[in-house]
């Protein structure tokens, strides 16, 4: 994977109209044929995406937000067909993160000059069985936000492809208001760390949810996971964080992560998995582990040259 593809290539797309930017399948057919790429299959998220993997293609393209790119990236991990994305959600956060966000012509137009990079993925296992994540796996305050920003939109009857970032970053400090930590044992690489937290987060990818960069440290080229974690200490560095962003501002959180490439959190009744939500009755364990240069991926414009 250290050349550039071809100048036209065989694209799978896997599409999602309901995403923030609601390309049609026909406008971004127009975009691929003006660079000389032809369009072999379309399949949506929710309907036979292993298909993409029989298609005859040179490339899948994830057209949609961080759920579709997550879902295509799960069906091509440990292969060798590569992944590009065309941004297309509110967060973006996986396209944000790998730098390939941007106007999806010259995102395309990219393509020809951009050399194939092999990403890491994640795998986590608990009660529930295993699962692949792109993004990040935690406990205490993610997977409560997006517990409680997925109530307010079906309360207010919109999908999350129409909910503001903004919105959930608010919601989110809301939840921090009134999180208590809770007493867990994290495992990095082996050493124990108990305590009660508030934030326990494994991260493949510096930002999640609504554009929360947790680390900047955290790199899905490195082989390392970056683990962040709060504890009550930290809860008026966190709400000062997710003040600022409400205010337009973007930093990272000011939290120094740690670096493992296995990672234990037990003792936790409800985790994320990118944004996947998952709930035991009774505290279990739940592991994750790095799988290094898992993922081939083709950036976009933004890395032309």
């Amino acid at each position: 994977m250290n050349s550039p593809i071809q100048a036209a290539v065989r694209v799978a797309l896997v599409h999602n109209e309901e995403a923030g930017d609601g390309s049609s399948v026909k406008e971004i057919t127009t975009l691929l044929e003006r660079h000389g790429h032809r369009l072999v299959r379309v399949v949506d998220t929710e309907f036979r995406i292993d298909r993409i993997l029989d298609s005859g293609a040179d490339l899948v393209v994830a057209a949609g937000g961080d759920g579709t790119v997550a879902a295509a990236a799960r069906v091509l991990a440990g292969g060798k067909l590569p992944l590009a994305i065309l941004p297309l959600g509110t967060a973006n956060n996986i396209a944000r993160s790998l730098r390939s966000d941007g106007p999806l012509d010259a995102l395309i137009a990219g393509w020809a000059h951009a050399t194939p990079v092999l990403l890491d993925i994640g795998f986590a296992r608990g009660e529930w069985g295993e699962r692949i994540f792109i993004e990040s796996v935690g406990a205490g305050l993610i997977p409560a936000g997006i517990a409680a920003a997925m109530s307010e939109e079906q309360e207010a009857e919109t999908g999350s492809s129409t909910a503001r970032p903004e919105d959930a970053v608010s919601t989110f400090r809301d939840v921090l208001a009134q999180l208590e930590p809770q007493p867990w044992t994290v495992v990095l690489d082996g050493e124990e760390r108990k305590g009660e937290f508030l934030l326990v987060e494994v991260l493949n990818m510096p930002s999640i949810g609504p554009n929360l960069v947790l680390s900047n440290d955290a790199d899905p080229t490195d082989s390392w996971f970056s683990v962040v974690i709060a504890t009550e200490p930290h809860r008026r560095l966190l709400d000062d964080y997710l003040g600022q962003l409400m205010k337009g501002i973007e930093r990272p959180l000011p939290l120094t992560p740690c670096r493992a490439r296995r990672v234990e959190i037990r003792g936790s009744t409800d985790v994320h998995i990118d944004d996947q939500l998952l709930h035991t009755r009774t505290p279990h364990a739940v592991s994750m582990e790095i799988e290094p240069a898992a993922l081939p991926f083709l950036p976009g414009g933004r890395h032309e040259g």
